[in-house]
């Protein structure tokens, strides 16, 4: 072994050390949405998001909403929720993916940066109004559902199918009827809500949607004679959704930068060194 790498072998050891824990502190990923519904299937409000250490819980199902979930499950508002987290989770992240409500075949996408995957914000929570509907939505009962940690093992990409199969709650917030109902006249159906919180509170709790969603609806003379529900049967679809997160490439903050150069400059003074001595 030459002089010069028994040199610098130990100092590239030291700069990778000092390197690594500011690379790793801190983890950008990308949050993406596709709504997967049939044509002509339910849409859906723009995605809410938290990344958090388990102390926030989005809801419990079999128990009233909070009102964070009442106004994201009525109206798709995701201000109440944004504000309980923020009261709830002092090191948590969280957005509202942009771009309006998502139809079937619509694609929305929201970077996040300088997450802790590994504590702060491992764990991964989402909260979407259904639509049409008066107060169903997506979202997910258990905070500990989704670990982003294994992000860091798995080749950096999380994905999963949310709503479907029996997967979309009902908040129990708002009586069913198609006279409040959001989102009436995508769908060819007359009625529909007209202003925010504007349907009968129903004191209920959180509980799955059953089998046939629309079948308990009220003000069904709404509906034109012979209206086709298939389409909007998605307690018989795989799915409402699909989420991607994926984990961007690292970028290595201000300081790393400054160890790796002066890393570099001393490399090359050692070097030039080496060389005088043998040129001599």
């Amino acid at each position: 072994m030459n002089t010069l790498f028994r040199l610098t072998l130990p100092l590239f050891a030291s700069v990778a050390t000092l390197a690594a824990p500011s690379l790793a502190s801190a983890a950008d990923v990308r949050v993406t949405f596709t709504n997967v519904s049939p044509a002509g299937g339910v849409g859906t409000s723009p995605l809410w998001v938290g990344f958090h250490n388990t102390s926030f819980d989005l809801f419990d199902a079999g128990s009233a909403a909070s009102l964070g979930v009442e106004r994201i499950s009525e109206d798709g508002n995701t201000a109440p929720l944004t504000t309980l987290f923020a009261a709830t989770t002092e090191s948590g992240i969280q957005g509202t993916l942009a771009g309006g409500p998502a139809f079937p075949g619509a694609v929305r996408s929201m970077d996040f940066t300088g997450l802790d995957l590994a504590g702060n914000n491992r764990w991964f929570s989402y909260a979407s109004m259904v639509v049409l509907s008066n107060d169903f939505f997506i979202g997910n009962d258990n905070a500990m559902e989704h670990d982003l940690s294994m992000l860091l093992n798995n080749g950096g990409l999380l994905s999963f199918y949310v709503g479907g199969n029996g997967d979309v709650w009902d908040a129990g917030t708002e009586v069913n009827d198609f006279a409040n109902s959001l989102a009436n006249g995508a769908f060819g159906i007359g009625g529909g809500q007209t202003m925010a919180n504007q349907g009968a509170d129903e004191h209920g709790v959180v509980r799955h949607v059953d089998a046939n969603p629309y079948a308990s609806f009220l003000s069904a003379a709404l509906v034109p004679e012979g209206y086709d529900f298939a389409p909007l049967q998605f307690t018989s679809q795989a799915a409402i959704g699909r989420i991607d997160i994926q984990l961007l490439a690292p970028v290595p903050e201000p300081d790393t930068y400054a160890m790796l150069l002066g890393g570099l400059a001393l490399i090359g003074a050692i070097s030039r060194r080496s060389m005088k001595r043998r040129a001599a």
